[in-house]
């Protein structure tokens, strides 16, 4: 069915002249019932007042929302149109396309996938993320980076987790998940909303014939490091299966030791210090989504965690990713958790 409606959300935050260029790049590849949604997520709101006749010109139409992170405005944005369109697609303000067809691959991706992404490109042409891993241990990180993609290639992958700055979501899907998760607030909301999905029995695809340009600053805020690291458990506490959670326990602790040591040694005790005061104080809530999101769990522990990777091939944790003692240690305590979890089962 290549007639699908496409309905793309974009969040802003402070990025107006990003926004009306990202549109601009676009809106030639927009059908008859696609729409298009920008979410002002900052006040005071100037988005309309600074490029609202560019935008409107391509039929975009703007929402001024109060700022509760990133998760909410994608709801309130794919609130706005989830009943008019078969397909939500959600850009960062960052990107832009330069694939001339991407919508048109988007619209033939085959139904048996819930989510899928294209290539995420650094403007040098090669990979910023070609899906994100899964770790056993809550963490995420892009797969492929700095590589090249696959050219010539119509196929569509498995992924475990598609990045949220070009994620296309159906719509069905979409309503049954609830949308993204607003206790996350920022960042890892991308992540939680794929690792609740995959156990939700849904497929997450990578499309090798299209590409998004990510005009990417990776910036590491007190505040990037406080809610990565609080949200990193939020997932865990709430995604996991039981008896997964139970036996990942023991890595989990020791990696929970290692970043206390990093965090020592980086001088940003503090900073994990309120980390886990948020986590504690939100504790309630947390357990409120564990019990709305295993309601919706249709894979075994052991199908769930096939799904997650044991390799620490993160690029940001340099030799400790390479050794040859953690890859043995860690491939053999996750082939014991998975036959444990079989037994159990």
């Amino acid at each position: 069915m290549s007639n699908k409606r496409i309905g793309v959300v974009i969040v802003s935050y402070g990025h107006e002249q990003d926004v009306a260029n990202l549109v601009d790049t676009f809106a030639d590849q927009l059908k008859t019932g696609d729409r298009v949604v920008v979410v002002d997520n900052r006040k005071p709101w100037v988005l309309k007042d600074a490029v609202g006749e560019r935008l409107e010109k391509h039929g975009a139409e703007i929402i001024n929302h109060d700022n509760g992170g990133f998760a909410a405005g994608c709801n309130v944005g794919a609130a706005h149109i989830v009943d008019d369109v078969d397909l939500l697609f959600f850009l960062n303000p960052d990107t832009v396309i330069d694939d001339p067809t991407l919508f048109n691959s988007l619209r033939r991706v085959d139904e048996q996938w819930a989510a899928f992404m294209p290539y995420l490109l650094l403007p040098d042409g090669t990979i910023n993320s070609a899906g994100n891993a899964l770790h056993i241990s809550g963490l995420s990180w892009v797969t492929g980076l700095d590589e090249k993609p696959v050219e010539g290639s119509s196929e569509v992958t498995d992924i475990s987790i598609a990045s949220g700055a070009c994620l296309a979501v159906r719509v069905d899907w979409w309503k049954r998940l609830g949308g993204m998760e607003g206790l996350y607030f920022m960042y890892h909301e991308d992540t939680d909303f794929s690792a609740r999905l995959l156990l939700a029995g849904g497929r997450i695809g990578l499309l090798h014939s299209a590409y998004v340009t990510h005009h990417y600053d990776y910036a590491k805020g007190d505040y990037k490091w406080i809610y990565i690291e609080r949200n990193r458990h939020v997932l865990l506490l709430s995604v996991l299966p039981l008896p997964l959670l139970f036996v990942l326990i023991p890595q989990i602790l020791g990696v929970n030791l290692g970043l206390w040591a990093i965090a020592a040694k980086e001088k940003r005790v503090g900073l994990k210090v309120k980390s886990l005061r948020l986590l504690i104080r939100d504790l309630p809530a947390i357990f409120k989504l564990r019990r709305s999101t295993q309601e919706l769990a249709e894979l075994t522990p052991s199908q769930y965690l096939a799904k997650m990777e044991w390799r620490l091939d993160n690029p940001n944790l340099g030799n400790i990713g390479s050794n040859k003692i953690v890859a043995t240690v860690y491939k053999t305590y996750y082939k014991l958790c998975m036959s444990i979890l079989k037994l159990l089962a």
